[in-house]
């Protein structure tokens, strides 16, 4: 798509958003003086608990349909629009600096509040024309993050908000701060609610904590290193989630440091002991990832691709005994689901389902899989991916999740109970997408004889994983965070599960093809010219 037809096509989807809103932004923006207003919690029986896992607030249906698509979901006014709110430390990617300060209140500017940033650029570019007048109004700071290696990038996205009574809050995200992933995507967030100073209690709790300060240190910059000595006075008791985490650095497994990228993953799973064999069992498991990216093969070898998921993060999740790397190739996965009696699925959008999104080929700008560039790229597709991609809508016309026709931006990664969905054995919400940068990859020749235990990250990337509170199982929940059934721990689903195979005719959206006269809900076309 042309650099002007994307800028076209975003007025068109802002213009739609607009009138579809009784606020006066597109994407639900709140009045500065209005105060913050608490939803109800959500019911509880004496064992069941809410999805700690939450849908951002989207404003893309019919104003007829946004109170029920948008139960128990999370404003950005919820998260930063406080007047309470002293100092925000701002963790992210992608960020539109305007945008993002018409969310403070006005005290940010009357009393100099502390701003900070942490991305992998320059945010505030001498160059860029509204930059001197952002600095002389608001009292606002930069950090920029050490990149190895120009594959690598800053795609944490977390705030760190200190409020005026002396509490902080950690939110842990998957939405860019732009109007397009607030407004036009499905995002998730993970928040820990106000924490005072005190001591820290319980296993998983410490644990959290630990890991959250022990990744702020990886930045190896003043700015945070002071930021995770600050937050190590507060008290993070209550906090039922586990820190996963990718930093920049190589990494063996058969050490005692640190481990980031795929060996946290595995770390965190053994100390819940959810780590899986199976070769003995008669359970037929089922894990999935759901990613708004899909990059380059893990590994290749002659004619034979390895993915990230399938060839890397299921034998991981099958390694309570041993773990293993699989040959490339669709054979090593073949044999290894045999082996160990699982399906593998990757719920990614079609063409279609961008096409007739609620704001059209626009939500395609930030879902990214090239699957046409090379020889490479097709038969990474077809050996290691099309056997397993499942469609993001699997309810059709239905409203059953709320999210049919917003295309995702969140990643999320889970295993069932061996039970076809009805319960989770865990689930993680973040950042990480299918990507070697993200999870980590080979470090020189340490991959001989397929052993994982030395490998290499590049990128920074944190989630959390959620796991079942003591005595409870954990179920998927729809359109809202919680239903009345005991022993329950809930988890908020975007897209209905099992998810549904690709028809014969569905293929996956790529900003790399040229979709000629095809139209999408907008009457709009998506050319590469």
């Amino acid at each position: 798509m042309s650099t002007k037809r994307k800028s076209e096509a975003f007025q068109a989807a802002s213009n739609h958003w607009a009138k579809k809103q009784k606020t006066k932004d597109a994407i639900d923006e709140v009045s500065n003086n209005e105060p913050i207003v608490q939803e109800p919690a959500a019911k509880e029986t004496k064992s069941s608990f809410p999805s700690p896992i939450k849908l951002l607030y989207n404003p893309s249906y019919p104003e007829n349909q946004l109170q029920n698509v948008n139960q128990d979901t999370v404003r950005i006014h919820d998260l930063i629009g406080s007047n309470s709110l002293e100092e925000t430390y701002q963790f992210n990617f992608n960020v539109d600096l305007p945008f993002f300060l018409t969310f403070l209140d006005h005290s940010f500017i009357t009393k100099k509040k502390k701003i900070v940033f942490i991305t992998g650029g320059r945010l505030l570019d001498p160059e860029y024309e509204e930059t001197e007048s952002i600095k002389s109004n608001y009292n606002i700071h930069e950090v920029v993050a050490s990149i190895p290696n120009r594959f690598g990038t800053h795609h944490t996205k977390m705030m760190i908000n200190f409020f005026d009574d002396s509490t902080v809050e950690v939110v842990i995200m998957s939405a860019n701060i732009t109007k397009l992933d607030f407004g036009g995507l499905t995002q998730m967030v993970w928040r820990s609610g106000r924490l005072a100073k005190g001591e820290t209690k319980g296993s998983k709790s410490i644990r959290f904590k630990s890991d959250l300060l022990s990744y702020l240190r990886k930045y190896k910059k003043s700015r945070i290193d002071d930021l995770a000595q600050r937050l190590s006075e507060f008290n993070f008791s209550g906090i039922e989630v586990d820190l996963v985490a990718s930093a920049p650095g190589t990494y063996n497994l058969e050490d005692n440091d640190q481990h980031y990228g795929y060996g946290n993953l595995r770390d965190v799973l053994k100390l819940n002991n959810l780590l899986l064999d199976n070769t003995s069992e008669e359970k037929h498991y089922n894990i999935l990832a759901q990613v708004s990216a899909i990059s380059y093969p893990f590994s290749t070898e002659k004619w034979s691709t390895a993915g990230i998921f399938t060839h890397l993060l299921c034998p991981l999740i099958f390694s309570k005994n041993h773990f293993k790397l699989l040959p490339p190739g669709k054979d090593s996965i073949k044999s290894h689901q045999t082996k160990h009696n699982y399906t593998p699925s990757i719920v990614y959008p079609t063409v279609d389902e961008v096409a007739q999104s609620n704001v059209g080929y626009l939500a395609g700008q930030a879902i990214h899989f090239n699957y046409t560039k090379s020889f490479v790229h097709k038969n990474y597709f077809n050996q290691a991916i099309k056997p397993f991609i499942k469609k993001w809508n699997s309810s059709g016309s239905r409203l059953t999740t709320g999210r049919e026709k917003v295309v995702p931006h969140v990643k999320l990664y889970m295993c069932d109970n061996g039970d076809d969905w009805k319960t989770l054995k865990w689930c993680y919400m973040g950042s990480h997408n299918l990507s070697k940068q993200a999870w980590g990859s080979r470090k020189g020749n340490a991959f001989v004889n397929d052993s994982p235990n030395q490998y290499e990250v590049s990128s920074y990337e944190l989630g959390v994983l959620v796991t079942p509170r003591e005595n409870t199982l954990l179920k998927p929940v729809y359109l809202k965070d919680s239903n009345d059934e005991e022993d329950t721990t809930y988890v908020r689903m975007p897209f209905a599960l099992p998810p549904t195979k690709y028809s014969s005719n569905d293929l996956p959206w790529s900003v790399h093809v040229d979709y000629g006269e095809k139209k999408d809900i907008n009457g709009r076309t998506y050319n590469l010219d």
